[in-house]
């Protein structure tokens, strides 16, 4: 199970494809211990009832290093419950293949744009071995382009000195791909590697004003970008490149996005700073009037979990869009498989966006083709 925190709409940072400007549009709620302790306690529950003995907990934001203490303490109370109903036979950190099973696992995780890290917060997050999503587009001249502080300057001269550490913690680099940044991403994914990072994607900025010429553009980017994914694999480098590498996979293993990665139906839940429940990231808001509000943390969980929208979902989990039927790529597109990514697109987690098909195809063709010579090529 999967429980994502919004601990703060509050944030020190501007940037210009900020998805929740809207839903968070004041940005000044903060979450109160109360519903964090709610929260926990409503996961940690609903991961048994599922048979499931592990709970990843993300703290999320905003910026959620602006509440370091709602962190520890919310990492204290989840290691209290488990301790609690399990003892000593608790882990942190993901599972290895060289330790037995354990009777619970817990996880801790950080959603960060890391303009705020400090030697006391990195070491704190090395000891509880959290896993850090940190926001960072690429090298200067590029994560300054959207990625930017309150007053306009850019944010990359904050990140800078920490860049070191966190190359050598478990970091995943999320970057967004904008219209305005797109014709730098493939150097961009390339000076991440070469920082020492291990895992990064990349995800699209669907804001509906795509062109044909702005998708040619990042067609050739695409291309590069799955070149170099080549080259660093035929070098044998460590590095999960997911942009091209999940559109592989997928299509390699026969699996799909909403089984082996979205969890949206009964793996997540996310939290607003208000104790509203959604189903994933992307649908966070303290509107009272926000869609898909699965109810509260203090309401009877079995509303919760068996309400209209909790049915909604698993429709949408458990069948296929109609739109999308008979397409060879719909088990590895976005546009079929990603709940979030159809409801900020659409509205609607039942919606596909034109746009967002269009880049689908796109990107799977080329990495299809970029298979393909690399097995030609042997």
């Amino acid at each position: 199970m999967n429980l994502v925190l919004s601990l703060t709409e509050r944030c020190n940072l501007r940037c210009t494809y900020c998805y929740y400007k809207v839903s968070h549009e004041a940005r000044s709620l903060v979450m109160s211990n109360d519903i964090m302790e709610a929260a926990i306690r409503l996961a940690f529950e609903r991961t048994l009832s599922l048979n499931q003995r592990f709970l990843n907990i993300t703290f999320f934001g905003g910026e959620p290093l602006l509440c370091m203490e709602s962190i520890r303490r919310g990492v204290e109370l989840a290691k209290g419950l488990v301790h609690e109903r399990f003892g000593e036979d608790v882990l942190l950190g993901p599972p290895t293949s060289n330790t037995t099973s354990p009777k619970f696992r817990l996880r801790f995780a950080v959603n960060t744009n890391a303009t705020l890290l400090n030697e006391d917060i990195i070491e704190y997050l090395k000891r509880e071995k959290f896993r850090i999503y940190l926001s960072l587009d690429g090298p200067e001249s590029h994560h300054n382009i959207c990625r930017r502080q309150v007053g306009g300057e850019g944010s990359f001269k904050l990140i800078e000195p920490h860049i070191p550490v966190l190359t050598k913690l478990d970091t995943v680099v999320l970057s967004v791909i904008t219209r305005e940044n797109m014709r730098s991403l493939s150097d961009a994914a390339c000076w991440i590697q070469a920082q020492g990072f291990r895992n990064m994607t990349a995800a699209v900025d669907f804001d509906g004003k795509w062109t044909g010429e702005e998708f040619d553009v990042l067609a050739a980017e695409y291309e590069k970008l799955a070149e170099f994914w080549l080259e660093i694999k035929r070098k044998n480098v460590p590095f999960y490149l997911g942009t091209i590498q999940d559109k592989l996979k997928f299509r390699l293993t026969g699996q799909r996005h909403r089984t082996s990665s979205c969890q949206v139906a009964e793996g997540i839940v996310a939290c607003a700073a208000n104790g509203n429940l959604f189903p994933c990231t992307r649908f966070i808001s303290s509107k009272p009037d926000a869609p898909y509000i699965l109810g509260n943390v203090f309401d009877d969980p079995a509303q919760i979990w068996n309400g209209a929208v909790a049915r909604d979902i698993l429709d949408f989990f458990s069948r296929d869009k109609e739109d999308c039927k008979g397409c060879a790529i719909r088990f590895r597109c976005h546009a079929h498989e990603c709940a979030c990514t159809s409801f900020y697109s659409t509205g609607s987690i039942h919606g596909v966006s034109p746009e967002v098909c269009t880049h689908e195809r796109m990107l799977a063709a080329i990495c299809d083709d970029a298979i393909c010579d690399e097995v030609a090529a042997s």
